[in-house]
């Protein structure tokens, strides 16, 4: 059975040099037109599921083969994982056929369960714009909810839009900064960055539940805006570092273990052997694969 602590990861850690130099550029700015207070921290019942993958890539006969694995987690305690096989050009492509195929199980997991959890950027490339347009329309049409929370951020996400930023920064030192200050003057839990239209359908934001920790930045649909008993539903799943647990947990079971990965490449040794040597034979893959899942892996 998994435990919390073995689920919830370390803490971020900022350099205090940095926060002092932010610090310095932010003492003309008013808090009050950047950070929101969600005072609506109702305990809704959503029915909830969350969706992560994990990969490797395989060099066989030539080309490269990933092996996905699609896991989703349902409050209160279901858990399920799926593999995908894809032929690939490179490591990037098989990132992003991973990622599309979260976006598949996000859609028809949005069917039936109001709020969908991911972890990474909703908008990420071109290749995958059309499932994430029908994924955020489906949100938008029958009233669920998609939000997306990424822990390390790289490029400007909010501070751009929001501030008029234009160098390369550190946002999340920028805005556990602001979140800080916000704290000491109020008695807010859970907080907010004004959101900015990240695409058509699509905002961002930094949320910050627990003081002390730094903010997670969250891409959602914009339904989530009318709604901000959402945002208090998903502040109690929240860990002590500001990241959904159920996320933790489909994180922990998309990982792809070593011996999944040794049953894979003999599978494709076995079709090799047979003189089958197309790499999309699922078949054959999918069996040997479900014996190896059914000796525990997991």
């Amino acid at each position: 059975m998994y435990t919390l602590e073995s689920l919830i990861g370390g803490i971020y850690k900022l350099s205090e040099v940095e926060l002092a130099q932010i610090s310095t550029e932010l003492d003309g700015l008013n808090i009050r037109d950047i950070i929101i207070e969600i005072k609506d921290n109702s305990s809704n019942d959503y029915n909830t599921a969350a969706v992560d993958s994990g990969f490797i890539p395989v060099k066989y006969l030539g080309v490269i083969i990933g092996l996905i694995n699609v896991a989703t987690v349902v409050l209160p305690s279901s858990v399920r994982s799926r593999f995908i096989v894809r032929m690939v050009d490179n490591l990037e492509s098989l990132e992003e056929a991973a990622k599309l195929e979260e976006f598949n199980s996000a859609a028809d997991l949005l069917k039936d369960h109001e709020l969908v959890l991911m972890d990474g950027p909703l908008v990420v490339s071109d290749e995958e714009s059309s499932k994430l347009n029908a994924l955020i329309n489906s949100a938008l049409s029958t009233g669920h909810y998609v939000l997306s929370f990424t822990k390390e951020v790289r490029v400007n996400r909010v501070s751009s839009r929001l501030m008029g930023v234009r160098n390369q920064i550190n946002e999340v030192a920028l805005f556990f900064t602001l979140f800080e200050r916000f704290r000491e003057k109020e008695s807010g839990s859970v907080l907010i960055t004004v959101p900015v239209n990240v695409r058509s359908g699509v905002v961002g934001f930094y949320m910050q539940v627990n003081g002390g920790s730094p903010p997670v930045y969250v891409e959602a649909s914009e339904n989530v805006l009318k709604n901000p008993s959402v945002l208090g539903a998903v502040s109690l799943m929240m860990s002590r570092e500001n990241y959904p647990i159920p996320l933790y947990v489909a994180d922990k079971l998309s990982k792809v273990s070593d011996e999944v990965k040794r049953w894979f490449i003999m599978a494709l040794l076995r079709m090799g052997e047979k003189g089958e040597v197309d790499p999309l034979l699922y078949r054959y893959i999918r069996d040997m694969l479900g014996y190896a899942r059914g000796r525990s892996l997991y």
